[in-house]
């Protein structure tokens, strides 16, 4: 008897720490909602808010990588993405520590990867861990243009047309966040390729590997002078003979040159020059023939984070001054501040210029102090660096 009540008490101490570990590690994903606010507004008052990426004035919790950001240093990387997995994994643990948020309303401002895979972390953390390397990679690919891994790249295009196939963020993200369980085990099980054209990833992973089989074959090239990556990119005048359209041009207005996905450039830095870590500028050339040339000075993909955990900062010269400076030494035609790299852009040649690159790497080398040194600083290399091994030849 005495053996069966100590056996009984055992079980109820048992039951008594499940249920109490329970309580402190509760699922977040009933408790959570999201709210697509438009751009500029407050978030929302009377409760806790979990801003997601996107900056919302008034909110009690930010979870973003943009500038000025205010996320907490223990919550913080270099994606919203990876901050938004943090909380996961903290209030996994349990304890206080951001417990006032586990009802939280979710919420941002705007439209991208990034935007959709931290929202998701937050509504269904239990189900983000299982697949945090993947939404980490799709979160790279989406706003860094980094090709980490096959499936992160095929996940950023698949957001990217959900969101091109409804009108508005709101709708866009609907559907989006509907989609992603399913989107995540296709993914996880790569069960993709013998339908990748009906996927729909489709069009955009179509594009990421045209852009690598055109640096693969030759038809674009990558050299390097001291921090620059220099890419030559196929000419408009390549693709207007062609029947074939040009191998991973993105959509640009009438007049202006292609561009290679930012994903394939990352994936030709890594592959082809061998460790883009120490790559600060990429300069983007096309040769147009009789015409001459058409340049597009960067920053590398992350270049525009200010704030950041495993990548290198970039510092960057403010691009107006930069074209001030190029188009005043002469010899390299007229620059004018931006391009069509968006965020990460500098300057570019204001139309066709007669300087090949060479003389117009020469030229920035001596206007653009942080281009000169290509270093690799220890530590600086992201883990991204030995996910190449695994990449799909195609």
């Amino acid at each position: 008897l005495a053996h069966a009540q100590r056996a009984m008490r055992v079980r109820l101490r048992s039951a008594c720490c499940l249920i109490v570990l329970a309580a402190k590690a509760r699922p977040t994903a009933a408790l959570r909602h999201f709210r697509c606010v438009p751009y500029g507004e407050r978030a929302p008052a009377g409760g806790a808010t979990i801003t997601c990426d996107g900056r919302v004035p008034g909110a009690t919790l930010e979870l973003t990588h943009w500038t000025d950001n205010e996320t907490p240093d223990d919550l913080y990387a270099d994606t919203s993405t990876e901050c938004a997995l943090r909380l996961a994994r903290i209030r996994r643990v349990g304890g206080t520590a951001y417990a006032d948020h586990d009802d939280a309303l979710v919420i941002n401002n705007h439209f991208d990867t990034d935007g959709v895979l931290s929202a998701y972390a937050c509504l269904h953390p239990e189900a983000a861990l299982r697949h945090a390397s993947l939404l980490a990679d799709g979160a790279a690919a989406g706003d860094f243009g980094e090709w980490s891994s096959d499936a992160g790249v095929r996940l950023d295009a698949a957001i990217e047309a959900i969101g091109g196939a409804h009108g508005g963020d709101p709708a866009a993200y609907d559907a989006a966040l509907a989609a992603l369980p399913a989107l995540l085990a296709s993914l996880e099980a790569d069960s993709a390729d013998a339908a990748d054209e009906e996927a729909p990833w489709g069009d955009g992973w179509g594009a990421a590997l045209a852009g690598w089989q055109a640096l693969a074959s030759g038809d674009a090239s990558l050299s390097r002078a001291g921090a620059i990556a220099v890419l030559r990119e196929p000419s408009p005048k390549e693709e207007a003979e062609s029947s074939e359209p040009l191998p991973g041009a993105g959509k640009r207005s009438p007049g202006e040159c292609p561009r290679l996905p930012a994903v394939a450039l990352h994936r030709g830095l890594t592959q082809l020059l061998g460790a883009p870590f120490g790559i600060r500028r990429v300069l983007r050339a096309t040769d147009g023939g009789a015409r001459g040339w058409r340049y597009e000075y960067e920053t590398p993909g992350h270049g525009w984070v200010k704030r950041l955990v495993t990548r290198e900062p970039v510092a960057a010269p403010e691009g107006g001054a930069l074209a001030e400076s190029l188009t005043a030494l002469g010899g390299v035609g007229t620059w004018r501040k931006g391009g069509g790299g968006g965020l990460i852009s500098l300057c570019a040649s204001d139309g066709w210029v007669d300087a090949p690159p060479d003389a117009v790497c020469e030229a920035l080398l001596a206007c653009d102090e942080a281009a000169q040194e290509y270093v690799v600083r220890p530590g600086s290399c992201p883990a991204q660096c030995g996910a190449v091994e695994s990449w799909v030849e195609s």
